[in-house]
């Protein structure tokens, strides 16, 4: 019995230690994989608004510097994120930007060449460009963007000051408590590329697993290593547990052993219970989502219409996407597609006033820009922490005619069985940015079943990809669906080839088909 007794701990013992490292290595590489994602979940907060504020300074040629500093003033003052945001003209001398808010950047005082490589990264980047200004004694992360449609003459750019030692307090409250980490500008591990690090040995000795995070035009080596055991004591301590119970008695090893598989069961029990409350917290949000935007399109004469809207592929907040289609009266038809910016119960609160805004202009007789006039009044950026895009359409159901208006909105679409154009109109800032917005209006007269698509960014924006080639994708889709004979065929088929199966933001989509009423007679 001693023998087969101590051949059986002996080998329990080697099972129960291989099993130790291998759940402490899958769970270090899960941790890791899940700090990378919450790397990259943080790109658009800090590219949304750079890509805003040289939007406008772009279709200003410069002229309206107010709105950028009303964009980047939240940003770097009160307690917001970075110390510096400026703005940079490609056309002009390297002498410094054009205009800063917050304290000087450092780029400023860099040499020439420095700077010149700074901007041309900014221009040759499909979206976010990120610049480490590590040296000295006052380490800066530089974000630059640039647009992206059109000549390129500005380059909005923010800087983030970091620790002069590149050391970041632990928070015994934070998901990832437990686990030292290494964050390096690029691929690789040098100690001229750190950025953050939790201890004094950012080379984070012993087990570790680390992973290559993509950030705008460039990448982060995130290295992490516990400071403890993952697993807990128990899993820590389990080859000696075996080896003392299976010494006294291969009973004993046998109940031990039925213990483990009982609090494995309990574990993966526990996490079906949270994979369930966690569905069922999303399926909450989601029916919260659905609530806010209209139960039904309404019937009209002369006009056949069909929306859809999808919550995005991934987390718990809810969006400000929305669209709606106001019976005016007997001759009119608002058509409406908005998105307010950011996330949460906030954007989606800001959503609502808008809608039920727009509802009671319309109600009023108002066209287009001037709904858009007295919106951009009820919101303020600095205030509200939030903007909106926002595009109206007016159609008149006797002539076909179409006024629009648009505030910072993708234009919308005319589908007809031969063609798919865009509906030009011109362009104004978006809600909440600018008191007193210059809103212009266009007017189109429609072909009898010509379908009008008002839509949100979410239906073509793809990470990685310009914003010019996901609208081109999208127009693409539209014209292999466009000989569709109903509007709800049309609209799932161009959701469908959008999006499919792949992660995406929140996107809504109407279609109206304008049928021409029996009764008319023009």
């Amino acid at each position: 019995m001693l023998l087969v007794g101590a051949a059986l701990t002996a080998s329990l013992v080697t099972v129960a230690a291989s099993a130790h490292d291998d759940n402490e290595n899958r769970l270090l590489t899960q941790r890791v994989r899940e700090a990378a994602a919450v790397l990259t979940a943080s790109l658009p907060s800090i590219e949304t608004p750079l890509a805003s504020a040289v939007e406008v300074i772009e279709v200003t040629d410069g002229a309206d510097q107010d709105s950028f500093r009303r964009l980047m003033r939240p940003l770097v003052e009160q307690g917001g994120p970075y110390v510096s945001a400026s703005l940079w003209r490609l056309d002009g001398e390297l002498g410094g930007p054009e205009l800063a808010v917050g304290t000087d950047p450092k780029l400023a005082s860099q040499p020439d060449d420095v700077v010149s490589e700074v901007l041309d990264r900014a221009v040759a980047a499909d979206g976010l460009s990120v610049s480490g200004l590590l040296d000295g004694a006052d380490p800066r992360l530089g974000y630059a963007y640039t647009t992206a449609a059109g000549s390129i003459r500005y380059v909005a750019y923010v800087e983030q000051v970091l620790s002069p030692d590149r050391r970041a307090a632990s928070d015994p409250d934070s998901p990832f408590a437990g686990l030292d980490f290494a964050i390096y500008l690029g691929d690789r591990a040098a100690e001229a590329a750190l950025v953050s690090a939790s201890g004094d040995d950012p080379t984070l000795s012993g087990r570790r697993a680390d992973e290559l995070v993509p950030f705008g035009d460039t990448s982060l080596l995130l290295v992490m290593s516990p400071s403890g055991d993952l697993g807990g004591r128990t899993m820590a301590a389990l080859p000696w547990l075996v080896a003392l119970i299976g010494a006294i008695t291969t009973i004993g090893a046998a109940l031990l052993v039925e213990r483990l598989l009982r609090r494995r069961d309990q574990a993966q029990a526990l996490s079906d219970e949270n994979a369930s409350l966690y569905a069922a917290q999303r399926s909450l949000l989601q029916s919260l989502q659905r609530s806010l935007l209209p139960d039904r399109l309404p019937d009209v004469e002369g006009l056949e219409s069909a929306a859809t809207y999808l919550p995005g592929a991934a987390g718990l907040d809810i969006g400000g996407d929305w669209y709606d289609v106001i019976d005016v009266d007997a001759r009119r038809v608002l058509v409406v597609a908005g998105d307010v910016s950011g996330r949460g119960i906030p954007a989606a609160s800001l959503m609502a006033t808008l809608r039920s805004s727009i509802r009671a202009f319309a109600s009023e007789g108002r066209q287009p820009v001037e709904i858009l006039d007295r919106l951009t009044r009820l919101v303020d950026i600095e205030r509200d922490g939030h903007f909106a895009t926002v595009v109206c359409a007016d159609l008149d159901l006797l002539t076909g005619v179409v006024t629009v208006a648009n505030a910072g909105h993708p234009s919308p679409l005319l589908v007809t069985p031969d063609r798919v154009s865009v509906l030009e109109s011109p362009v104004g800032p978006p809600i909440g940015v600018v008191s007193e917005a210059p809103y212009e209006q266009a007017t189109v007269r429609l072909e009898p079943g010509t379908t009008v698509l008002v839509f949100t960014d979410g239906l073509f924006e793809r990470r990685g990809e310009t914003i010019d080639d996901g609208f081109q994708r999208l127009r693409t889709s539209v014209a292999a669906e466009r000989r569709s004979n109903a509007v709800g065929a049309l609209v799932d088929a161009v959701v469908a080839a959008q999006l499919g199966h792949t992660e995406h933001d929140d996107a809504a989509i109407l279609g109206v088909r304008w049928t021409m009423p029996a009764t008319t007679s023009t």
